[in-house]
């Protein structure tokens, strides 16, 4: 049955004005782009995010729209809502490289190393010259440790771009992790000359001056890379780490200084600049930074031990007396204490210094005072009161009397305990290790 004229007609006019509703679209969709685009070169990612979802509402099968959009969640470590959009532009068009190069960096990040491998390779299939795949293939074995594997493709990603530092870094840190340090040092000088600002790559090629057995230049590229970057802690480090080797105690301290003033939650710092106050003898200090030592590592029991053992000394005789009555107490229980005592002395700020033991109390003072008669008659009554304790008197009580002689030397510990001497730290040097190279992954420019 025909349609009705009138009827007919309007349906006529909708068909012919439906193409020009999806060509508007699609026309405002671009737009939308567009503008998302200029605001992702200019870094306002959240401005440039509203773009591309505007966009993507109004054409959904804009694959570049889910790219870019993918890109710039993968830059807010949205890593899942990224692979959603770039698997989206995937889906459109199966060999985009761009799409494909980027979720493999994505995956990269989430450490899902085979998946990543098999992106990139579907990528250099359609284009064996394509750079960031080449980069992207490198760094997935760089994180696993296959630095050999690394290297050809870093080499293929450098000539497509020839002047990005971050490769000649990757290449300089593949040959440093097998110890073929004359190519890491080409390669980190290489990445200087691309971008003589690399305060990473010019502190690394320290490490290779210093591996080669040239102090004096790593010296110079360690200062070098403060200069850049003054809060470059790892070059603090290794500043540090030298002055330490060769004893040079206070320019150790002061770079360890400089790296609290940075980072004051760096735990190693505390731990380093306390160890060299207490072999200046600046026990306040030393205990300071013990204290901030293991505000920010509690469990560290071989430290809490340290700090009980270099607080002894400076202690009140009574607070002496009140830790070695807990310490036997938990040893019969057979826990090890760690209590924390404040010492009785000045606050951190300025040395504590250690009390005088040579006061004695007034009943030493009786005790010395008496003939050697009587003590020789009293020497039974001691032994058997020794043996065998009053019932129901206090521990403080049967303990045996630590007074000093009348001589003026100090008296025996009590029986059964072990007197505890005034540590002295002893710092030795220390070869400076290289460490295991790492990477932040970057992406390459388009």
């Amino acid at each position: 049955m025909p349609f009705p004229p009138k009827f007919s007609a309007i349906l006529g006019l909708c068909l012919t004005l439906l193409p020009l509703r999806v060509w508007a679209d699609t026309e405002t969709s671009q737009y939308y782009l567009d503008k998302g685009n200029l605001y992702k070169k200019e870094n306002r990612m959240e401005t440039a995010i509203q773009y591309y979802q505007q966009a993507l509402e109004l054409d959904p099968y804009n694959a570049e729209a889910h790219n870019n959009l993918g890109e710039l969640y993968a830059k807010k470590n949205m890593n899942d809502d990224a692979l959603d959009q770039f698997d989206k532009a995937l889906q459109l068009q199966p060999d985009y490289l761009q799409a494909l190069s980027n979720k493999s960096y994505v995956l990269l990040q989430k450490k899902m190393f085979a998946q990543a491998i098999l992106c990139v390779k579907k990528a250099l299939a359609t284009d064996p010259g394509f750079g960031p795949a080449h980069y992207n293939l490198g760094m997935a074995y760089f994180l696993q440790g296959q630095y050999q594997a690394a290297i050809p493709e870093f080499k293929l990603a450098v000539r497509a771009f020839p002047d990005n530092a971050d490769i000649y870094e990757r290449l300089g840190d593949c040959y440093s992790a097998q110890s073929r340090y004359e190519e890491a040092r080409a390669y980190y000088w290489q990445a200087l000359q691309a971008d003589p600002t690399d305060s990473p790559a010019r502190s690394k090629l320290g490490d290779t001056y210093l591996a080669l057995g040239d102090e004096k230049k790593a010296l110079e590229q360690y200062r070098g890379s403060e200069d850049l970057e003054p809060s470059n802690i790892a070059a603090h480090y290794k500043l540090a780490d030298y002055d330490e080797s060769i004893r040079d105690w206070s320019h150790a301290l002061r770079e360890y200084l400089v790296i609290l003033s940075v980072d004051s939650q760096q735990a190693e710092a505390h731990k380093r600049a306390a160890l060299i106050f207490e072999r200046e003898g600046e026990m306040g200090l030393a205990l300071y930074h013990w204290d901030k030592y293991l505000e920010i590592v509690p469990n560290d029991v071989d430290a809490k031990q340290h700090m009980i053992d270099i607080r002894k000394p400076l202690l009140t005789k009574k607070q002496q007396e009140e830790m070695e009555k807990y310490d036997q107490k938990y040893q019969q229980a057979g826990i090890r204490p760690t209590p924390q005592v404040t010492p009785a002395a000045a606050p951190p700020s300025a040395p504590l210094v250690q009390a005088p033991e040579n006061n004695a109390s007034p009943g030493g003072q009786q005790a010395s005072a008496a003939p050697s008669g009587e003590n020789s008659q009293a020497a039974p009554a001691a032994e058997n009161a020794q043996a065998a304790p009053a019932p129901g008197a206090s521990a403080a009580e049967n303990a045996p009397s630590t007074a000093p002689s009348a001589a003026g030397a100090p008296a025996a510990p009590p029986v059964g305990t072990i007197p505890t001497a005034t540590p002295s730290v002893q710092l030795v040097p220390v070869e400076v290790e290289q460490p295991t190279p790492t990477a932040e992954i970057a992406t390459l420019p388009k």
